[in-house]
């Protein structure tokens, strides 16, 4: 049948060509592995790296997967947690011969003092130190827990004085901290504590952390995902997201779906590893065999969702670290 060819609807035309871009997912994902931690055992996994030559090989492995960024935690000849200053030059000696431009973000709230409390200023100090009178590459970011929290018989208390001499000295030090928020908690220290007297260097690099180690559980679904959402409002709402770099680091069983959910909600950091995570799948009992699977596989989805991996250079530009 001769006839014009159809044009479709004026719904559809204004589909077509007036719906404005959505930027919500416009920005790079930078991905940062954290192969062993200081919780799991090989009880847990077997495949958890004891070593420093294990934990290098999961970075650099890791790296070539799309990971910029490696998050160190070191232990002895038992599996047992020691973040020692020798241990981490090892370590980040191996990663950086391999990865020269990989940012080291190593745990300091061992310290070299292994009776201090968890980041405690007394603790960080003479880590970032030891670490900076050698290299500052040997630690260009590193965690703090802005929260109060129990493990087992010891108790960690967070104090406005702890965190303004810690984070005082971290920037000192061009060490960039990285706010692990477990709960509503540690939005609310930040935010009166750091932010608001103007303390806090821009950006903040502030990561929601449900499900880790000291924050409840992330399941029955979906108010895990509802929780993780209701958490960044809320951090959107009391501290500027124009100064905020935001991460998700979610532990447990439901890392996965729920860090795609953050993916699709614009975070700019997601962080993996055998540290927070045991299993593939929330709902199978599969174990994770490589570090760099985990990484290979989130920044899979992310490009699927048209996100494009950041390298490590963007992060440090990101983060401002020299």
């Amino acid at each position: 049948m001769a006839g014009k060819e159809y044009d479709g609807t004026y719904w559809s035309e204004w589909v077509a060509t007036r719906q404005e871009k959505n930027p919500t997912m416009d920005r790079k994902v930078f991905i940062t592995v954290c192969p062993s931690g200081a919780t799991f055992s090989r009880k847990h996994n077997p495949n958890i790296p004891h070593t420093p030559e294990e934990n290098a090989r999961e970075a650099i492995e890791s790296y070539n997967e799309g990971a910029c960024m490696a998050h160190i935690h070191t232990r002895d000849e038992n599996g047992n947690p020691a973040t020692t200053f020798e241990r981490l030059k090892e370590t980040a000696d191996m990663i950086l011969d391999k990865c020269p431009d990989m940012l080291i973000a190593p745990s300091s709230y061992e310290g070299l003092d292994p009776d201090t409390p968890d980041y405690s200023f007394e603790g960080v100090q003479p880590m970032v130190d030891a670490l900076h009178g050698v290299n500052p590459r040997y630690m260009q970011s590193t965690i703090f827990v802005p929260v109060s929290y129990q493990q087992g018989p010891f108790t960690t208390i967070a104090t406005e004085e702890n965190a303004v001499k810690t984070i005082k000295l971290l920037d000192a030090n061009n060490v960039k901290p990285e706010f692990m928020m477990h709960n509503w908690e540690g939005i609310y220290n930040v935010k009166e504590w750091l932010v608001r007297p103007q303390i806090l260097k821009k950006p903040y690099f502030l990561t929601l952390g449900p499900g880790m180690h000291n924050a409840c559980e992330t399941y029955p679904d979906p108010w895990g995902m509802m929780y993780t959402i209701g958490m960044k409002n809320m951090m959107s709402a009391v501290i500027p997201e124009e100064d905020t770099v935001t991460g998700i680091s979610c532990g447990g069983r439901n890392w996965l779906p729920i860090t795609t959910l953050t993916l699709m909600l614009g975070v700019d950091f997601v962080r993996v590893g055998m540290e927070d995570h045991l299993w593939v799948y929330p709902h199978k009992n599969e174990k994770i065999r490589r570090n760099a699977d985990m990484v290979k596989k989130i920044a899979t989805i992310a490009r699927e969702l048209g996100r494009e991996i950041g390298t490590p250079d963007e992060a440090r530009k990101l983060l401002k670290i020299d």
